[in-house]
């Protein structure tokens, strides 16, 4: 990790990642803090709105600092602002990456842009039941559309992320004090759903960022979707059942057929490994 103001070691391509404050940039910041290996041959420069102790260089603080990829991981999510400012943010961070000298840029999209899916491709239609789903395509469009860009850099790549180990609703239930409550469908299961751990998500970045080329748009998760019960019960977990509303959603799912062609990994993680992980982190956030 660099240290504010440290010049980069010239034996180390430098990833200058962009929101590293956001509860996403916290976990992938303690996963690689605790795993390095995750992203050998390559230093980072973490980027905030504010200064810290966990941020290396300041947005509104001097010129971006020299990188030779940028990773986006900011964006806003429900509840937290205008979600027609992932728009924006996707085009500064082309600009930030311009700016560092950057040849590529990877961009979070999300599954929501799937809606209802069971194994979704890349290639798969897109119909998302909420605005963020809907806020993420026209990000998603928005840099591809983009002729107005002088040269052909840098390139962009999208990650579309599924929910997060340690940044969904149902792992901030897990640390309540009360038994979480699930939806229970008629096919008598909970809500099933694509994850991504940390370690996957820099096993993608890491991958991507030395391959000589990359697609536009990559799944990012745990090869084995996970109904939501079989977290609660690997976490010992007290949950009690409802009735599935009308508006409940049983299966988000992606295909990581992509992603393991190009990490020539299974990229399988166990519900238990899930949770062991989310455990790891959240003691090192402490």
């Amino acid at each position: 990790m660099t240290q504010m103001g440290a010049v980069p070691s010239s034996k180390l391509k430098t990833l200058l990642v962009l929101g590293c404050t956001g509860q996403l940039g916290r976990l992938l910041r303690a996963c690689l803090a605790t795993s390095p290996e995750l992203l050998a041959d390559w230093q980072v420069v973490w980027g905030g709105r504010k200064a810290d102790t966990s941020v290396d260089w300041v947005y509104s603080e001097g010129p971006a600092p020299k990188a030779d990829a940028v990773l986006a991981l900011w964006g806003v999510v429900p509840g937290k602002g205008d979600l027609a400012d992932n728009v924006m943010l996707a085009h500064r961070a082309v600009e930030i990456a311009r700016d560092s000298g950057a040849a590529r840029v990877l961009h979070c999209s999300s599954s929501a842009v799937y809606g209802p899916a069971r194994e979704a491709t890349e290639n798969s239609a897109l119909a998302p039941v909420n605005a963020y789903g809907v806020a993420k395509i026209e990000m998603e469009q928005s840099l591809f559309l983009d002729v107005s860009s002088p040269s052909t850099e840098p390139k962009s790549a999208v990650l579309r992320l599924a929910n997060v180990v340690g940044a969904d609703s149902l792992f901030g239930a897990l640390q309540s004090s009360h038994p979480v409550t699930l939806d229970a469908f008629d096919v008598g299961q909970s809500p099933i759903r694509s994850y991504a751990t940390p370690t996957v998500i820099w096993q993608a970045v890491a991958c991507l960022l030395s391959a000589n080329a990359v697609p536009d748009i990559v799944n990012v998760a745990a090869s084995n979707p996970v109904a939501m019960h079989e977290l609660l019960e690997a976490a010992e977990c007290p949950f009690v059942w409802r009735p599935a509303p009308e508006t409940a959603v049983l299966e988000v799912s992606m295909s990581m057929a992509r992603l393991r062609r190009l990490t020539g990994q299974t990229l399988v993680v166990p519900p238990q490994e899930m949770i062991a992980e989310w455990r790891r982190l959240t003691e090192a956030l402490a």
